[in-house]
């Protein structure tokens, strides 16, 4: 079986042979048994209907699910569902859908089924999910002080774009809008009538229905019109009563608790659940909200996760969508990068997030004098041009970005891309001195089932998939135990001496010298294993330890080793700040730490250095949410696209520890600059 279209953008549409269960090809040219499909009720698709129909072959009518993408698609076009109707099409009230068809009968209510769309209804309000997920999760200050300044009853009626199909499909027609506005300001005579327009109709790109001047001067008092791109369930809070035609606001105004008024028959009119202008004979069902949404939301339309391209339910695009609404992201037209090495510029902008139209890369001594716009963002790494930084003006933010913590096959000083970097607007996370946005979040954040569910699922996908930071280093079975006579084998991991994560997070024990003595002090009798960094190994950064201390207390020095499988070999863990540290929590190992890491304070680890700050005691699965799936960013490589922890995980996984061995000698000379290269000549064209 095979589905055929007349559309090129059908066909090249690479998530619909996944959502289909089907190959997709571009032509009429089917055999028995294959589907004909096409989009909506368009105008072109009258060729592929009179086909099927002289060829017997059914005909399915495709449209955008009703949480369509991770943003505009406009900005990022991978789509994240979709719906697929044998009968007509969910927004065409004239004949019978796949929907309707659901919704008239009860054979597929089930407790489970209403429990999950209860579920995902509080989850899409709380975090104010919709088709489109690009807009601001608030309403702007303007806008909402505004609202705020009228003290009476606030309705709102909701615009449509002229030629909206689903206006004429729902019953309804151009003069209903008219009317529509008059009776929201006859039936609420005391009430601020806000009419929802889109952006493009107040400056003449796009037609509406309303006459903006004619009903401003009539009413100038009582009607405010927004063409502000804000979220619908933010609107939603500021509103008591919602009118619409056909918009799919309405089905938000009912999931948000409000009074609902159909002019048109929208999808979910007509189930006792709106106040309808008209009727729909073909709707005979009194429905409950959790009933209509687990019809449409879960039944009807069919999920594909954007990173991986696997067919999923509901409940990962939600996963999806909802951690990228915890933590404030970077948002903006144009992003000031500071202080940034050439092979850098390369790949930074596609972790800077959707919508920034431009990325300028400038000196950090130019910070100062720099002529800022609306819309600016500054962006420096790390700590390392703070100085510089504070003489950014107040009211543009400045985030600070730095590795993540799944990065890239490879070590960071042989220029390796990464696949995870973090920007934090309050500090960084290896910062103790000071409240980081991971810190913030940690402490204040209610973690909910969801959020331990994808937490917990993570760690054992990393557990077994056996990945860490950079994936070096050769695999190979350790037996530390054997030689350690029943002591307790304690692996202390060795990190760059000099580094911004023991300068800021580490300010009792700040050399491997120095904590190796303290290890050996704190556990006389362990079998000590030392684990010098990759990065120190190959001589690109600083952090040798002297021999007498080495002799003096470490029972076993390992190099060539893949971390994992050191941590698999001992009984605990000794740390000021290492990442190696969290590997080591991950697979239930203690571990003690002699800084201040993002991962100590939280009742997780025994901490020599007091954390007050840090007053939340969480469970692992929680930290593992939030680091990893809430704070970090993903880009997936080659295609330069933001991508999920649990993707990268299989991504490094496929390419496996072996291929990330560091080569040394001549090899590794020629090596390192062939990508500083590559990446120069990327930056360039940037």
């Amino acid at each position: 079986m095979k589905a055929v279209t007349s559309s090129r953008g059908i066909a090249r549409d690479k998530a619909l042979p996944t959502l289909l269960g089907c190959p997709v090809s571009h032509g009429l040219t089917a055999r028995e048994g294959d589907v004909v499909i096409g989009w909506g009720e368009k105008e072109n698709t009258e060729k592929p209907r009179a086909y099927a129909h002289k060829n017997r072959l059914d005909y399915w009518r495709l449209e955008d699910g009703f949480i369509g993408y991770l943003s505009h698609p406009a900005i990022d076009d991978r789509r994240l569902s979709l719906v697929v109707d044998e009968s007509g099409i969910y927004y065409d009230a004239h004949g019978s859908s796949d929907l309707e068809k659901l919704l008239n009968r009860d054979d597929w209510i089930t407790d489970a089924l209403l429990s999950r769309a209860r579920r995902a209804i509080d989850r899409m309000v709380k975090w104010r999910i919709s088709k489109y997920n690009h807009g601001a999760f608030d309403l702007s200050e303007e806008l909402a002080e505004k609202l705020q300044a009228y003290k009476g009853p606030k309705v709102l009626v909701v615009d449509q774009t002229f030629g909206d199909k689903s206006i004429a499909c729902g019953m309804a027609n151009d003069g209903m809008f008219k009317d529509m506005l008059n009776a929201a300001l006859e039936e609420n005579p005391t009430a601020l009538v806000v009419v929802k327009v889109h952006p493009d109709v107040l400056v003449g790109k796009k037609q509406g229905h309303f006459d903006v001047r004619e009903a401003a001067s009539r009413d100038s008092d009582r009607i405010m019109f927004v063409a502000e791109n804000c979220n619908p369930h933010a609107l939603m809070t500021k509103v008591d009563h919602v009118y619409v035609v056909t918009s799919q606001m309405g089905f938000e105004g009912l999931l948000a608790g409000k009074k609902v008024t159909c002019y048109g028959v929208p999808f979910y009119a007509g189930w006792g659940l709106t106040h309808d202008r008209q009727l729909c004979e073909n709707r005979a069902a009194n429905r409950t909200l959790e009933e209509l949404f687990a019809a449409a939301f879960i039944l009807y339309s069919r999920y594909i996760d954007p990173f991986s391209g696997a067919r999923v339910e509901l409940e990962r695009i939600l996963d999806i969508l909802v951690a990228e609404r915890q933590l404030p992201r970077p948002a903006g037209k144009r992003v000031i990068a500071v202080g940034f090495s050439l092979w850098k510029r390369g790949f930074l902008p596609e972790f800077f997030g959707p919508g920034f139209e431009k990325t300028l890369f400038t000196t950090p001594c130019s910070l100062e004098s720099f002529e800022y716009l609306p819309g600016d963002i500054v962006v420096v790494w790390g700590r390392k041009h703070d100085t510089e930084a504070a003489h950014v003006p107040a009211h543009i933010p400045v985030w600070r970005m730095e590795d993540g913590f799944l990065r890239s096959v490879g070590l960071g000083a042989e220029l390796r891309r990464p696949s995870s970097l973090v920007m934090d607007r309050s500090g960084i996370y290896y910062d103790g001195g000071v409240p980081s946005d991971l810190e913030v979040f940690l402490n204040t954040h209610v973690f909910d089932h969801d959020d331990e569910r994808r937490g917990r699922e993570l760690r054992e996908s990393i557990l077994q998939s056996r990945v860490s930071k950079y994936n070096v280093g050769n695999r190979q079975p350790l037996d530390f135990k054997a030689r350690a006579n029943s002591k307790p084998v304690l692996l202390v991991p060795g990190q760059v001496e000099g580094d911004a994560s023991l300068e800021f997070g580490s300010p009792e024990i700040s050399t491997n010298g120095a904590l190796l003595k303290a290890v050996r002090q704190a556990a006389p009798d362990a079998y000590i294993v030392f684990k010098p960094h990759p990065d120190v190994i190959t001589g690109n950064r600083a952090g040798a330890v002297p021999a007498d201390i080495l002799t003096a207390c470490a029972d076993e020095i390992v190099v060539d080793a893949d971390i994992i499988d050191c941590l698999d070999a001992v009984d605990g863990v000794h740390t000021m700040t290492s990442l190696t540290g969290f590997e080591a929590l991950l697979r239930g190992l203690p571990v003690m730490t002699y800084g201040m890491p993002f991962y100590a304070g939280w009742g997780l680890t025994d901490d020599r250095i007091d954390l007050p700050r840090r007053i939340a005691e969480l469970s692992l699965d929680a930290l593992v949410y939030a680091v990893l799936c809430v704070y970090a960013r993903y880009v997936s490589w080659p295609a330069g696209k933001s991508s999920s922890p649990e993707f990268l995980v299989t991504q490094l996984a496929d390419v496996g520890s072996r291929k990330a061995i560091t080569k040394t000698g001549v090899l590794g000379v020629i090596g390192r600059w062939g990508r500083k290269a590559a990446y120069l000549a990327e930056a360039m064209r940037r």
